[in-house]
């Protein structure tokens, strides 16, 4: 019989207490970047209903803004810095690379939403393109803002208070 090189995953207690511990530094992106998704969503489902295409659509309007949207980005972008930040920076170049990460994928989904509503008619897009453009400053201070949550000892600690 050759020995086995499947890693044991039964843990002592003293290991399943550092796990704990770390599941939180793991599951922190993706909670902070779909709480903040979801925020983000409200306020432009409110401003596409007020402003921009009234309550045409209402239900699709809805499942974009509410469901898919903040799960996806919130999904990629929590994925995307677990992969390439987490464990590797802390500190300001984690909050810069966090930022920069933020404008490329919000960003680049900003500009995916916008050409899909040309063709879809959901919110507006065509007669107001500028509610869409406007995203970019607020997106790379969300990715900055996060990045400062997550990545610095007070950002650390303000997380903790609110139980994540």
């Amino acid at each position: 019989m050759t020995a086995s090189t499947n890693q044991n995953i039964i843990v002592s207690d003293d290991e399943k207490l550092q796990n704990e511990k770390r599941r939180a530094i793991y599951i922190r992106p993706f909670l902070l970047f779909y709480v903040n998704s979801l925020i983000a969503e409200v306020v432009f489902l409110l401003v596409a209903i007020f402003i921009m295409s009234g309550t045409d659509d209402i239900i699709n309007k809805v499942l974009w803004t509410l469901v898919f949207c903040p799960l996806g980005m919130g999904g990629a972008m929590g994925g995307i810095v677990n992969v390439f930040i987490v464990d590797k920076y802390y500190g300001s170049k984690a909050i810069y690379l966090t930022t920069v990460i933020s404008v490329l994928v919000l960003g680049g989904c900003n500009i995916l939403c916008y050409n899909l509503d040309l063709v879809f008619h959901f919110f507006g897009a065509s007669d107001h393109p500028l509610w869409f453009h406007w995203r970019y400053p607020m997106i790379a201070f969300v990715g900055y803002s996060s990045g400062k949550l997550l990545f610095t000892d007070e950002g650390q600690k303000q997380l903790a208070s609110f139980g994540v």
